[in-house]
């Protein structure tokens, strides 16, 4: 046992990994796939893998024989960046035997880490990336018909954590407007002055609906009492949250299917007065209808303040429709609401 553990630290050197420790003497082919299903993930320890250790800033690695997939492989890539980074990982091209080859993407440097993604066909999937700073890669074919396999890039990134110190600014999903990443939690989080709210204003939202979420946070994380939970298109609205302090979080969750667009927010910070008149200003077409107005005027200081109670409404503007979620304990709901087609709730 010594000899050969002696052998497998030799041949790593040469730059050929061997990811998984769990080895005996005893060596035997791994079972084949020849089943539809999703293929099993667990390791047989009693087969010696063939693998590869990539490091760097950005590489590029294929399948064995690519364009051509060999039969009976099960070849692993471990994906090694600097310890803050995370790896982003893009396939180029991908065809293999549907049901048959697989590609199996891991969540650290073993199959025991979360998958990120198992995939087969002649799709290629959208670019997924971790959430360390290792990504195990595994590739596993049968004796059967051989297909290209696959060509893929890999990018060391920073965190998608982002703190964000401003009294206004703009957000935006990672490669807003093209589509984000799957398998993806990405957060900002926005601090103003200590006395101040924050107003949201999210525009262009386009997430796979139910799966891919934004969610906001009224604090500092995501044990911080909850505001709203966003998905699906909302590309023909601007959707409105305003904080009850003066921190906020917001994140992006994704899952392994379909990629969208993602969404850009901007964000203005203020006490009550000054976010409800910057609403007013930008927003006046909010004010055509009296019944979702209700204002009064008063004098103080020698100047006028606006109070406009807005809370949860829809409306009509330019030929598209704007929702309004605003929720605070300064602002007292809405009468009534106005559904899309412009009747009452």
């Amino acid at each position: 046992m010594d000899a050969l553990r002696a052998v497998i630290v030799a041949l790593s050197l040469l730059g050929v990994a061997i990811i998984y420790s769990d080895i005996i003497e005893d060596e035997t082919e791994f079972p084949n796939q020849e089943s539809d299903s999703t293929p099993s993930t667990d390791i047989n320890v009693e087969a010696v893998l063939s693998g590869q250790l990539l490091t760097g800033e950005s590489g590029s690695f294929e399948s064995p024989n690519y364009p051509t997939a060999d039969h009976q492989l099960d070849y692993v890539w471990l994906i090694k960046v600097g310890p803050t980074k995370t790896v982003r990982l893009v396939l180029i091209d991908f065809d293999t035997e549907t049901g048959f080859d697989y590609i199996i993407v891991h969540d650290g440097d073993s199959t025991e880490h979360p998958m990120l993604l198992v995939h087969s066909g002649n799709s290629v999937p959208p670019p997924i990336r971790s959430t360390s700073h290792k990504m195990l890669v595994r590739f596993i074919t049968n004796n059967k018909g051989t297909s290209r396999g696959f060509h893929a890039n890999f990018f060391a990134v920073p965190p998608c954590f982002n703190a964000v110190q401003s009294s206004s600014g703009v957000i935006a999903s990672p490669s807003f407007p093209f589509s984000y990443d799957s398998n993806m939690r990405c957060e900002w989080l926005i601090t103003v002055g200590h006395s101040e709210r924050i107003l949201l204003e999210f525009f262009d939202v386009n997430t796979e609906k139910d799966y891919d979420v934004i969610q906001i946070y009224d604090g500092d994380s995501d044990r911080a009492p909850f505001l709203q939970r966003i998905s699906g298109d909302h590309r023909n609205e601007v959707l409105f949250q305003v904080s009850t302090s003066n921190v906020v979080l917001v994140s992006l969750t994704t899952d392994e299917s379909i990629s969208e667009t993602g969404f850009a927010a901007k964000f203005t910070a203020g006490n009550h007065a000054d976010l409800m008149q910057y609403f007013v200003e930008e927003y006046p077409d909010f004010l055509k209808d009296s019944e979702l107005n209700r204002k009064t005027e008063e004098e103080q200081d020698g100047r006028q303040e606006i109070k406009t109670t807005i809370s949860d409404a829809m409306i009509f503007y330019e030929g598209g429709v704007k929702s309004s979620n605003i929720t605070s304990s300064e602002f007292s709901p809405i009468v009534r609401k106005m559904q899309i087609d412009g009747t009452e709730e």
